[in-house]
């Protein structure tokens, strides 16, 4: 019986793995094109700012409220949201779309019932991030992958279910049986029957005292993403109002045009700027160097993973098949170097350097150049996003959320491994007081609170969504020929870039910071030799 413990262990991780990249699919599919609400509102650029720019703030804050629920299990949350998502969806077919269109905004019942729905997906994901946290240390790599894996290969499963299923057709009542919900719609269906069944199971190994202890209460991240988010809204609004005056006073002086759309060009990276560096400061502040590159990686990432990663329209199977052969693999090896190899390289800046690269092959100009880059363009990105988000959900969860034990100057166990066999006297005191393993009585800089991790895990989503939803007009503009005279293309790539440079910087710091020092007894041998 306990030969089949492992391989029965590894079938309830894969449980997780699934039903975690299913909500992930399900909420970057809903999710990330509402950040593009922001970008259409700007174009129209008359009276208040529309319902739809309030899309990506609310579901920023939504996928951040389970920090508020750290000792509720995360799966039934992750239902929950996902059954408010349905509701709504079921109670005004294409909510979203009808309630928060800047060309014809929908009617006040209609606004509500699409907020409502935007807070389930967030909801959604914060469920799935809570059930992360409270997985047991050894099956979190696997819940984040999965989640990464379904974040990152939307596209490729929007497309799969709908070339599998049928569309939707126009009168419910008349459709035959399995005809009444399209692809997406069945999407959110299998997500939520699978949360449910990974419900059970993390029920089943609670029962069994095979997870870890639920986090404190620590409402400092919402207030951060509320925070951020407000900043976010009267920036726009601001932007919005100024690019309006500059408009309407464009025929007093010639050639203001030019001035107007770089105003607007760097006024919206500014804007994801500020809230980037917001609430990558707090995650510093929670889990230090590796949870400020779980931020900074979602900032980064931004605009491709919201809308450079783009798969409108039928495409060939062997593009399908690629970009998800790819993009498995990259988030696969993306975890495993995490997990074995994090102090190595920067993997989640790798990630992210080939990210940049691979976004000039979505230009309309380059597409038009060469055919072949339909192809090339979302295998790159899928290799980039995969193991950035591979690799840096799996190092936030092991530095973040594993209690500190041994020595002072460990970082969760790991980087004074070494002194703490050497010297079990000093490690005596930190097992004898596992009750405060949630605090850090040394005040050193590289341990952690336990409590953290689902702080720290919502602000890379709700970063994520922010700075898409700020840079929506920048992306809008580079994309669609003719918008503007000067082609701001290299603008994306730049912001992309210096993310991963970022990313280098707190890896180095890191490193240098978590660097084992000489244990007390090691010190005094070296004293006495001088």
């Amino acid at each position: 019986m306990n030969e089949d413990a492992p391989s029965r262990a590894a079938w309830l991780d894969l449980i997780g793995l699934v039903a975690a990249a299913a909500v992930g699919l399900v909420v970057a599919a809903r999710g990330f094109p509402l950040a593009l609400f922001a970008a259409l509102s700007d174009l129209l650029v008359r009276g208040p700012m529309e319902p739809g720019v309030y899309a990506a703030a609310v579901l920023a804050v939504a996928i951040a409220v389970p920090a508020l629920l750290p000792r509720l299990p995360g799966w039934p949350v992750a239902a929950a949201g996902l059954a408010v998502f349905l509701v709504a969806d079921l109670t005004a077919a294409d909510a979203m779309m009808k309630g928060l269109m800047p060309i014809e905004v929908g009617t006040a019942r209609e606004i509500a019932i699409a907020l409502t729905a935007v807070a389930g997906l967030g909801l959604a994901l914060g469920g799935a991030l809570l059930a992360l946290a409270q997985a047991p240390p050894v099956a979190r790599w696997w819940v984040g992958a999965g989640l990464s894996a379904g974040l990152v290969l939307h596209p490729v499963g929007s497309e799969l279910f709908r070339a599998v299923l049928p569309g939707r057709a126009e009168n419910p009542r008349s459709a035959p049986a399995g005809q009444i919900v399209d692809g997406i719609d069945v999407e959110v269906w299998v997500a939520l029957g699978l949360v449910l069944v990974a419900a059970v199971v993390a029920y089943v190994r609670r029962s069994g005292g095979a997870v870890a202890t639920p986090a404190r209460f620590r409402p400092g991240a919402i207030v951060a993403v509320i925070a951020a988010a407000a900043l976010l809204l009267l920036g726009l609004a601001l932007r919005r109002r100024a690019i309006r005056e500059l408009r309407l006073s464009s025929d007093e002086m010639a050639g203001r045009e030019a001035t107007i759309e770089s105003f607007a060009q760097v006024s919206a990276v500014v804007l994801a700027v500020v809230v980037a560096l917001l609430l990558t400061a707090y995650a510093y502040r929670l889990g230090r160097a590796p949870a400020a590159r779980w931020v900074v990686l979602g900032a980064a990432a931004a605009p491709v993973a919201a809308f450079e990663f783009t798969y409108g329209g039928p495409s060939s199977g062997t593009r399908t098949t690629l970009v998800l052969l790819f993009g498995i693999l990259a988030v696969a090896g993306g975890a495993l170097a995490a997990r074995h190899a994090a102090r190595t390289l920067p993997w989640d800046a790798i990630g992210v350097v080939v990210t940049a690269a691979a976004t000039p092959w979505s230009w309309p100009e380059v597409r038009a150049e060469l055919p072949s880059g339909d192809t090339v363009g979302p295998v790159l990105i899928a290799v980039g996003l995969g193991l950035a988000f591979g690799s840096g959900i799996v190092l936030v969860t092991e530095t973040t959320g594993t209690p500190p034990t041994g020595p002072a100057g460990t970082v969760n166990g790991r980087a004074g491994g070494d002194s703490a066999a050497a010297a079990p006297a000093a490690a005596a005191p930190a097992a004898a007081a596992p009750a405060a393993a949630d605090d850090d009585p040394t005040g050193g800089p590289t341990r952690h609170r336990f409590g953290d991790l689902v702080g720290v895990l919502v602000l890379g989503p709700a970063a994520l969504m922010l700075c898409a939803s700020a840079l929506a007009p920048v992306v809008l503009t580079s994309h669609v020929a003719g918008l503007i005279e000067e082609d701001p293309s290299l603008t994306l790539p730049l912001f992309t870039t210096v993310g991963a440079v970022l990313l280098v910087l707190l890896f180095g710091f890191a490193r240098a910071v978590d660097r084992p020092r000489p244990g007390p007894r090691a010190e005094a041998t070296t004293s006495q030799l001088v």
